[in-house]
């Protein structure tokens, strides 16, 4: 004891030499900082601008890149012969519509940042839209998108096929009163020297794409960049400020919009924090993008010479600390035992108390039995379960949409912890609307009890539905997980929770038709038809017989047709349907493969067993399509080389546009015609790889040979091996080089 005294006696004494020291270094260094700190401000400025100019030009380049391609794609839609009946005829077919409007949702789904495509007719005097909201034609005079009427009558007002910045009305059910920001682009061509238009195509592109492209090339995150036009209006959205807000009267909007030069900087106040303003102007459309930066933080850059004179002071702190944490870890030991058993005692008594009140809830959804009004309030007591047992109760059932790829991505512990987030998030969710609690009554469903005056919310279900949407919402915000819900009726007592329970059951089934995602009510006047379940056996002797030929496509319609033509197709209808169905396509299978002594690599037996894994009507289809796939490859593969062929046919293709972005597992299942899931799996047998990572090594390859045989610059190299995103370049490179693409251009000729 005597020896630590006086160590400690030692220590506090070389600890009051070192601190006079530090001070005499620290005043020192500071005074030295305060002088060098006005002269380095303002090239401490340039230099950031120069590099933030930088960040601002690529933003600039995806502009340009958005105008391109939207030209592009709108001549390419207006040049395309299939659609003139919708550019031209007063009347087409409705044939000639839908066949026409497939054939541009084609177009709008090659492009990601596509929101909307708009076709107007003026001979029909009729705007054909995609996606479809309620309809995908309208006439000009009902049209929703009032404002783009006005575009067509006011055209003469706006430059062809550049950015118009405006919002557009949802028309998703159960978003109706909201709108979407978007630029839209008008393309049109006018005959002779006429001065009406006879047809238009626009294309909405989504302002979230902008948003997204400039915050993916903010690789620091500090600050803020966005666009107005010449007027000062916003065209990308702030952290605080709405889409098309006009910011015209802020100093520092005036000062960059009046600015003779293209790009500049300013240190102004914005929003009421002094901030380096930099902007830079691309004409073609007439934006100014612009980028804030606080200028604290810019500050900080200058105020590390600060830092680096503290270090020496913090080195010899940081010694001294780390003689005292070793000395106070091993007086804390005892301690820290101590609390960790005390709080491992307090977490078993939660998780048991959690468990008993989920087993006794599970019991009153089961079935009361025989317990007594008493004990049952003292039960619910113990518990603090807030139920008034003689009020109105009602089950909602919430379905993990998608289970199998839920209990193949997480682990027991995971589902465990995801199913308990999504009690929680329900019962957040429902407080104000009825007394909750929830309980998993098994591996795929939660069920919620809710206690209270329910029956007013099933007369008018606006308010429940927005109470489940928003839990919908909030489990795929959070958990990224989809849920359905069904809905009971109101029971008057806990007497009769079983029932309700087993009708939130029932209902769930319609979710097999409705899809995922669904919100599923209680109907007592949808009563079932009346009319036996008759297996249509005629359209199954045609389908067989597409099916030994080899026509993918023709099966998987029959399919289709069979499925529509049910009577009533109820859940039990589609049950015994595509059961009935799967057996025969099996048997006929196998009984292929016997007679050919050839195998179609697709495993028959567990087809039913998958089969009535599936959650929807979708999912089922699906299913079928991959089985009809590969059955038709296996037929086509008796008559050519087979899988060796299709392997030396997909390396062809990456070695011919390995440079185009688009190209991707996809694509070349597009362009073989064959099913994307079934190509990937043989492709992968044959080769021990997956197309992508495929198609990734071979574009890493040609990567480095333009990294150590050309001068090209990084961003050159990315766009030229089909990464638009030079980022995500960097990302891909690193993963399968362990070094990133400069680092591989400075150490190429030492390892040569």
């Amino acid at each position: 004891m005597i020896q630590i005294k006086g160590t400690k006696r030692t220590n506090k004494l070389y600890a009051n030499i070192f601190l006079s020291l530090t001070i005499c270094i620290i005043v020192t260094m500071v005074s030295l900082s305060l002088i060098l700190y006005m002269n380095f401000e303002k090239i401490t400025l340039s230099n950031i601008y120069a590099s933030e100019k930088n960040s601002l030009s690529q933003s600039s380049y995806s502009a340009k890149a958005m105008m391109t391609s939207a030209t592009n794609y709108a001549v390419q839609i207006y040049s395309d012969p299939q659609f003139d009946k919708l550019l031209y005829y007063e009347e087409p077919t409705p044939n000639d519509i839908n066949y026409s409007l497939t054939r541009l949702n084609t177009y709008l789904n090659m492009n990601y940042f596509f929101y909307s495509i708009y076709i107007y007719n003026k001979n029909a005097n009729t705007f054909y839209t995609l996606p479809d909201t309620a309809t995908s034609v309208y006439q000009k005079e009902l049209f929703y998108d009032k404002e783009a009427i006005q575009l067509i009558n006011e055209f003469k007002d706006y430059k062809r096929l550049t950015p118009i910045p405006r919002k557009i009305p949802v028309q998703v059910f159960g978003q109706e009163g909201n709108f979407a920001n978007v630029y839209t682009f008008m393309f049109y061509d006018l005959p002779g020297m006429s001065s009406n238009l006879d047809n238009v195509i626009m294309l909405n592109i989504s302002e979230k794409w902008m948003k997204d492209t400039i915050r993916n090339l903010d690789i620091n995150g500090q600050g803020s960049t966005f666009i107005v036009d010449e007027k000062g209006t916003l065209v990308t959205s702030t952290d605080k400020h709405p889409f098309m807000t006009n910011l015209s009267n802020e100093s520092y909007m005036k000062k960059a919009i009046n600015a003779k030069d293209n790009s500049g900087y300013m240190v102004q106040e914005v929003d009421g924090v002094k901030s380096l303003v930099i902007y830079s102007k691309y004409e073609p459309s007439n934006w100014i993008f612009l980028r804030v930066l606080p200028y604290d933080q810019i500050m900080n850059q200058i105020n590390s010479m600060k830092f680096n004179v503290l270090l020496v002071c913090l080195i010899i702190l940081i010694i001294g600390l780390a003689v005292s944490r070793s000395l106070s870890r091993s007086l804390y030991k005892p301690i820290e035992s101590m609390l960790s058993n005390l709080n491992l005692l307090a977490k078993e008594k939660r998780d048991n108390q959690f468990k008993l009140k989920q087993n006794y809830l599970s019991k009153l959804v089961h079935n009361l039995g025989e317990e007594k009004t008493h004990d049952i309030e003292g039960k619910l007591h113990e518990y603090n379960i807030q139920f008034t047992a003689n009020s109105e109760f009602m089950i909602l059932l919430i379905s993990i949409d998608r289970y199998q790829d839920f209990i193949n991505k997480f682990n027991y512990k995971d589902r465990s912890l995801l199913k308990y987030a999504v009690m929680n998030i329900a019962t957040e969710c429902l407080q104000g609307t009825a007394v909750s609690e929830c309980v998993e009554m098994d591996e795929r469903n939660i069920t919620v009890i809710l206690n209270g005056q329910l029956k007013p919310l099933l007369a008018d279900r606006s308010k429940l539905d927005g109470v489940l949407k928003e839990i919908q919402k909030a489990a795929m915000q959070h958990l990224q997980l989809s849920l359905s819900i069904s809905v009971s009726e109101a029971g008057d007592s806990l007497a009769i929770l079983h029932e309700l329970y087993e009708e939130a059951q029932q209902m769930m089934e319609k979710k097999f038709i409705s899809g995922y995602g669904s919100i599923l009510y209680s109907n007592p006047e949808n009563t079932l038809s009346g009319n036996p379940f008759l297996y249509p056996s005629i359209q199954e002797k045609s389908l067989i017989e597409v099916i030994k030929l080899g026509k993918a496509e023709e099966a998987k319609q029959i399919i289709a047709d069979m499925s529509e033509a049910l009577d009533n197709p109820s859940y039990l209808v589609y049950n015994m349907f595509f059961s009935q169905l799967a057996y025969t396509l099996c048997t006929t299978a196998m009984a292929m493969e016997k007679s050919s002594g050839s195998s179609f690599n697709y495993d028959f037996h567990s087809f039913i067993f998958q089969l009535h894994q599936q959650e929807t009507l979708q999912d089922t289809i699906a299913q079928f399509s991959e089985m009809i796939d590969a059955i038709a490859i296996g037929v086509r593969e008796r008559k050519s080389s087979k899988h060796d062929h299709l392997i030396v046919t997909i390396d062809e293709i990456i070695q011919q546009d390995f440079s185009h972005p688009e190209l991707s597992l996809y694509k070349i299942a597009e362009t073989i015609d064959m099913s994307p899931a079934y190509l990937g799996r043989i492709f992968k047998k044959m080769t021990m790889k997956s197309i992508p990572d495929y198609l990734n090594e071979y574009r890493m390859e040609r990567a480095k040979e333009m990294l150590t045989g050309t001068n090209l610059s990084i961003e050159d190299i990315s766009q030229k091996t089909g990464y638009n995103n030079s980022t995500y370049f960097y990302k891909v490179f690193k993963k399968y080089n362990g070094i990133t693409p400069n680092e591989y251009r400075q150490n190429a000729p030492s390892e040569e």
